[in-house]
């Protein structure tokens, strides 16, 4: 008997563990080229642990099947160690996703235990336990039939910049409307002139110009247990009250930027947290979370934006390619700012002017992985025409403008290969008609300076004090009239022969200083341990501590 529970645990366990790797599924049709391998491997998993709890209930005793089967689940749990292995940067999302499922297993065997095991036990003819577990049982599915839920904040709010707004974004734990309050004025989180209320996740528009003047506001939600047609009931009230410090140019400007935290938060955090109370605004350039799975996930980049800004300041958000995946991804415009649902956008704070793009996906639309659904190239002819068009406005020639950035996930300036290309080189040719300061990046995982000093439209190789390979070409720089800085790597050195940090305790980004008085703009890569990474070009071989950039 103690055999077949095991044999049970070990079939039952890789099926979990299987499961929680879906995420790697692709990876096996990529070595295979076989489509439908990943489910066929995810069918003998689940017949094996239907069989083996199928001979723990009927008690087998035949040694030969045993022998058989636990020989199979073995090879198989070694092989599935093997895949977790080699997707081991993905650890958040598959133990999330192994405790799901694991306290779904567990939930299931209860049921079963109070239907085939509990009437023949002793538990059964005591009223000391049958009521409390009577009692129990009614008190939870009223709280799931119900959504009886308490209400609470969950992740506290964001303030995202997006064009002349704030988006103020929060969530709570029960399903509850989002109200903001600046001054005496409120604004909703609403549907077409209704609040909404069937929704975790708040999010609130309010004019620039109010909150800069006001420099506090509160958010509140109250939980809607139920919504009829002519009736309601409502539940629990939570509010809170938070200053807000609006981007002030008369001391100069100070702010950092991130990307590439891939799911690991506290590293991000305490690199984020380099200028403290002197920062000015956060820039969230991509790709924080691994895939969109969960609310878990779509939480992530709020917890870190709130860690850092403590609700006070501005951040300003660009989606990057792994923020495209998974089954929750077309509902981050809810959690971040964005404008029409969509990623690019414009924003001025107070004399700081800037132009987000989203490349979207780092395949072409009809790569593999995106089983058809991708139309990039549309998103990407749509900002094509936007740019034209705030060319065409003069917006960002206005003469309170001191300062101009381009921030997007992968870099504008830097084309690999064919694709992305004709895009890339239309988008220099406009984006050089901004007069821009600076341009801020992520994607490559790598401390990459690409300023104006590299030659453009030339093959690059890697300089020998960056990489030992000098001999691959890597692409080439587009001629883009600014410098552009690619940010964060999972490390606190730019090192390549030092891999990073998969475990996500490391990471380093870039904090900058603007001095409007002598009109220059300071860069330096900082890690979590807020030291400077010195940082070698990687085309040119030049060594650096910080850069130093005369604006126009």
């Amino acid at each position: 008997m103690k055999k077949t529970l095991f044999l049970a645990i070990l079939a039952v366990f890789n099926l979990l563990f299987y499961y929680s790797m879906r995420s790697f599924w692709s990876g096996i049709e990529g070595m295979f080229g076989i489509w439908w391998l990943a489910y066929l491997f995810l069918a003998i998993l689940s017949f094996l642990a239907v069989l083996t709890v199928v001979m723990r209930i009927v008690r087998y005793r035949k040694p030969v099947m045993f022998w058989i089967v636990f020989g199979l689940s073995a090879a198989l749990t070694v092989a599935l160690g093997y895949m977790f292995y080699l997707g081991i940067g993905s650890l958040p999302y598959v133990l999330s996703t192994f405790t799901d499922a694991l306290v779904f297993v567990a939930v299931v065997y209860f049921i079963w235990f109070l239907l085939f095991t509990y009437p023949k036990t002793e538990l059964s003819r005591r009223k000391a336990f049958k009521i409390p577990l009577f009692i129990l049982i009614f008190v939870l599915f009223m709280i799931q039939v119900l959504d009886l839920h308490l209400n609470y904040i969950l992740t506290e709010p964001v303030v995202y910049a997006i064009e002349d707004e704030y988006q103020i974004v929060w969530t709570t734990n029960a399903r509850a409307t989002g109200v903001v309050t600046v001054g005496n004025q409120k604004y909703y989180d609403l549907y077409a002139g209704s609040e909404r209320s069937e929704t975790r996740v708040h999010k609130v528009a309010v004019p620039m110009a109010v909150l800069d003047a006001e420099k506090s506001y509160t958010i509140s939600s109250t939980a809607v247990w139920y919504r009829g047609p002519y009736s309601g009931i409502k539940g629990r009230t939570v509010k809170r009250t938070y200053d807000f410090k609006p981007v002030d140019l008369s001391d100069g400007l100070r702010y950092y930027a991130l990307s590439d935290a891939h799911d690991y938060a506290k590293a991000a955090i305490v690199a984020g947290g380099y200028w403290g109370e002197e920062l000015d605004f956060l820039l969230l350039i991509g790709d924080i979370c691994s895939h969109l799975e969960s609310e878990t996930n779509l939480n992530l980049i709020n917890a870190i934006a709130h860690a850092i800004t403590k609700g006070e300041k501005p951040v300003v958000f660009a989606r990057g390619n792994h923020e495209v995946k998974a089954e929750r991804a077309d509902e981050l415009y809810r959690y971040v700012g964005s404008r029409n649902e969509k990623f690019y956008y414009t924003f001025n704070l107070n004399g700081v002017y800037g132009i987000v793009l989203d490349l979207g996906e780092d395949h072409a639309d009809d790569w593999w992985e995106f089983y058809d659904l991708a139309h990039f190239d549309l998103y990407r002819t749509e900002q094509t025409a936007f740019l034209q068009e705030i060319l065409a406005s003069g917006e960002f020639a206005d003469s309170g403008i001191q300062y101009r950035m381009l921030i997007s996930h992968m870099p504008v300036v830097y084309v690999q290969g064919d694709f992305l290309r004709d895009f890339k080189l239309e988008w220099t040719d406009l984006l050089n008609q901004f007069d821009l300061d600076i341009a801020l990046s992520g994607h490559h995982h790598q401390l990459m300076p690409f300023t104006t000093d590299i030659p453009a439209g030339v093959d690059l190789r890697f300089h020998p004090d960056f990489h030992s390979d000098t001999t691959t070409i890597r692409g080439f720089r587009t001629d883009a009239n600014f410098d552009t800085f690619i940010v964060s790597r999972r490390s606190d050195v730019q090192d390549e022969k030092i891999p990073e940090n998969l475990f996500g305790k490391k990471l380093t980004g870039l904090a900058v200083m603007v001095d409007f008085d002598v009109g220059k703009q300071t860069a330096r890569y900082t890690n979590n341990r807020r030291e400077t990474v010195t940082v070698v070009n990687p085309f040119t071989g030049a060594r650096f501590e910080k850069f130093e950039i005369t604006l126009d």
